[in-house]
């Protein structure tokens, strides 16, 4: 199966290799080295519910040398009224529909920062973001991308988690070689130098989520970074794609596509490692849910990467066991592989608990 989806993927590449020359480095300008422009791209597809909230946590940023690009991906709700509301702040781009990565290949082509920030619609800014992103590549210029952490927030905006959990940083080639995967930040917590950028653009239709394709190629060209902050609000709100999911299909093909994209940046910069998706738990235990489950030795050897894995990207013990119990239960289990990949391991074990309760409790 990968090599036929490796395969699509190539074709795909083919029908993008022609928008390579947009992205050719822009006329040299005036360039302050102590505060350097900043691009901040926002991706947005329908929705306009919380694009207002998104821009505005760029427009109140402390760090005030930025451009803000607004890319609507074919929206067909009242996005374009709020785009316009805020003419004259934003430069827009107005597309037909293509996808993320399509989105920010515009927003990227469009940009003039030497450092370049995307944000997600639905997601907003903590204000002093763009502030300590660029403190951060002033005092490490041998990193390329800068992860940091984030605040779950719901459709309210109100807080549900907090994930200050510990973000890798200095050389993954190694890691994604072996393991597949380090730990990094979704879309909107991740920042880039724009040098680093242009070499692995430009972002091709698959993986569907641009920030796979992003956070397994870059790191061949330089260090990755991590701020060990909450500087942006990620909304869970049922619709977005990173919500709980158990759509199996997606979910391996991810990992098939990370696999393809690991390979094909290490061939480009002349390593001969490949990386073995067999050494990917997340997809074994996938493949092991997709399969039926039931297989206790198939399901010792994912327990017992899984904790190789959290031993080498230096996990939490908390981040480690949850992740050994829902890996573990999607490997022997299915159904309940698939509510936990729905509802996330906390969700699964209050409604396991709920069940549990007497019905007729009552208190005094």
């Amino acid at each position: 199966m990968l090599s036929r989806i490796s395969k699509s993927t190539v074709d795909l590449q083919i029908e993008v290799k022609e928008m390579t020359e947009i992205f050719a480095p822009k006329e040299s300008h005036s360039v302050s080295y102590t505060t350097p422009l900043v691009s901040v791209i926002i991706s947005n597809y329908n929705y306009g519910c919380y694009l207002a909230q998104a821009i505005e946590s760029v427009l109140a940023q402390s760090y005030q040398n930025l451009e803000l690009i607004v890319v609507d991906d074919g929206s067909k709700d009242t996005s374009s009224e709020v785009i316009d509301f805020y003419q004259g702040c934003l430069a827009a781009i107005f597309q037909n529909n293509g996808g993320q990565g399509a989105a920010l290949n515009a927003g990227i082509a469009r940009s003039q920062g030497e450092i370049i920030c995307f944000l997600d619609a639905d997601d907003y800014f903590h204000p002093d973001k763009l502030a300590k992103i660029v403190a951060a590549f002033a005092a490490h210029p041998q990193w390329v991308q800068i992860a940091h952490c984030w605040l779950s927030v719901n459709r309210d905006s109100v807080v549900t988690n907090a994930t200050l959990k510990s973000l890798s940083q200095g050389n993954v080639r190694e890691l994604l070689l072996q393991r597949g995967k380090y730990a990094w930040a979704p879309t909107s917590g991740l920042a880039y130098r724009r040098e680093a950028l242009l070499q692995v653009l430009p972002i091709p239709p698959r993986p569907r989520a641009a920030d796979t394709y992003l956070t397994a190629t870059v790191p061949f060209y330089g260090e990755v970074g991590s701020i060990h902050e909450a500087l942006m609000y990620y909304r869970l709100h049922g619709d977005n794609r990173r919500a709980h999911s158990d759509n199996i299909a997606y979910l391996i093909e991810q990992r098939e596509d990370t696999a393809y994209c690991i390979n094909q940046a290490a061939a480009k910069v002349g390593f001969s490692d490949r990386f073995d998706i067999q050494q990917d738990v997340d997809y074994r235990s996938l493949k092991a849910l997709q399969q039926g489950g039931g297989n206790w030795l198939e399901a010792l050897k994912i327990l017992w990467l899984s904790l190789q894995e959290s031993l080498v990207i230096r996990r939490s013990l908390s981040d480690t066991i949850n992740r050994l119990l829902q890996r573990g239960i999607c490997a022997l289990y299915p159904d309940e592989g698939k509510a936990i990949l729905r509802l996330g391991l906390r969700g699964y074990l209050r409604l396991k608990l709920s069940r549990q309760a007497p019905k007729n409790l009552t208190t005094s």
